[in-house]
């Protein structure tokens, strides 16, 4: 079991960081952990509420189908539905903080039982920190690019 949590605090406003996290089909773009997402269904809002994806990992690419539920600017909830991983679930947690936005970010992953041996020690460590500390810092990378 992969599990871990972080939190920074992003020196931008909770609606800016809410725009980047609530726009799955443009993780791709900051999130280390996710190399292409496929928009399967959106909801009424127009939000992805079902996506398929590719991760990169270095025993090669994991695919998986996700399902996302959206507290507005507050939560971001996904979940594995389908695909190489046994279970996968992680979250982002927003709250404004004087002029920027705390951001939580956690994750609960089991890879299942093959997947499973490759993650073992400084692997393990190595990908949780690539997901956790790898999304923080590519989302601050990301807004701060953006202006």
């Amino acid at each position: 079991m992969l599990e871990g949590e972080r939190t920074v605090t992003i020196p931008a406003a909770a609606a800016d960081v809410w725009a980047v996290i609530g726009d799955l089909a443009g993780y791709p773009a900051w999130h280390p952990f996710f190399a292409a997402v496929e928009v399967v269904v959106r909801d009424p809002q127009g939000r992805v509420s079902q996506a398929r994806c590719e991760h990169p990992t270095p025993a090669g690419a994991l695919r998986t189908e996700l399902r996302l539920a959206y507290e507005e600017h507050t939560s971001l909830e996904v979940t594995r539905s389908a695909g190489d991983m046994k279970a996968m679930a992680a979250s982002f947690l927003l709250h404004p903080v004087g002029d920027g936005t705390a951001v939580t970010h956690r994750i609960r992953v089991d890879p299942g039982m093959r997947l499973g041996l490759l993650l073992r020690g400084p692997v393990e460590e190595r990908v949780r920190e690539r997901i956790l500390t790898g999304a923080l810092d590519g989302l601050a990378a990301h807004l701060r690019a953006r202006g």
